[in-house]
């Protein structure tokens, strides 16, 4: 089969079986038979495991090898998977192309996957779901517990640890004001701080604090761009406040509903 025959179709043309029909009687029309048996049954199983099994995508990558293959024949290389998908081969391959700038990006992104996956490498980062991402954020309700455990530094006036830990708590708002330098100010006194917090259970770090007073800033009455300009938000600070939308009831409260609607 020639690089023209590749436009045939069926009625089962992404099938399994139709793919791998397709590849095996591929014949690149710029490399002799001989030289693509050298690589075949490997490019082979390389584009089958290269991504979705579809003609279109199938049909590329495969046009693409028996590209790099003549490429590595043109210039006396040997014909080996490895030899073809190396980065010296890819970079070489891609100084030689003739054509628009981007084709030429389109054919680095068919190259770096392909080479991804015959280096058992991902080749894509999986997506994460918007339900997963939010999990990683620290939760609006970590600010309950900080105002808890800072409720009992403030009611044992004479404990050190205490006295470390409202110090931190105010370093930390100081420094979302951008006023100050943070809970990482004095290393003794964060210390400290974190033992009287461990006191209670709560194994606090200076990202989880940093997120729970930038959770107190979005919970102000302010209007957001107002807050976004004093407190120097950024995207990711912002993101925090999907922590509040997911534990939302499916059906607004009353309180909600009062404040959806506004005063009548």
């Amino acid at each position: 089969m020639t690089e023209h025959d590749a436009t045939n179709t069926s009625d089962s043309i992404d099938a399994p079986e139709e793919l791998h029909r397709f590849l095996t009687a591929y014949r690149p029309t710029s490399v002799s038979e001989e030289n693509w048996a050298l690589i075949a049954d490997d490019a082979v199983q390389l584009v089958l495991r290269a991504g979705a099994l579809t003609r279109l995508r199938v049909e590329k990558d495969i046009q693409l090898l028996g590209a790099v293959v003549a490429h590595l024949i043109e210039r006396g290389r040997p014909v080996t998977l490895d030899e073809a998908l190396s980065d010296v081969t890819l970079l070489s391959f891609d100084t030689s192309l003739e054509v628009g700038e981007k084709t030429k990006e389109n054919k680095r992104g068919i190259t770096r996957r392909l080479q991804a996956v015959h280096r058992g490498l991902p080749w894509r980062a999986e997506k994460r779901s918007p339900e997963a991402r939010t999990d990683n954020l620290v939760a609006h309700t970590e600010v309950d517990t900080m105002h808890r455990i800072l409720g009992h530094a403030h009611a044992m006036v004479d404990d050190a640890e205490g006295v470390a830990f409202i110090a931190a708590i105010s370093a930390a708002r100081e420094a979302r004001r951008g006023q100050g330098a943070g809970p990482g100010a004095s290393a003794h006194d964060w210390t400290s701080a974190r033992e009287f917090a461990g006191r209670y259970g709560w194994n606090m770090t200076q990202r989880l604090l940093k997120a729970c007073v930038t959770h107190e800033t979005l919970n102000t009455d302010q209007p957001l761009a107002i807050v976004i300009r004093d407190y120097g938000l950024s995207r990711r600070d912002l993101d925090l406040g999907f922590t509040r939308v997911r534990d939302l009831p499916d059906v607004p409260v009353p309180s909600h509903h009062d404040l959806l609607r506004g005063p009548a």
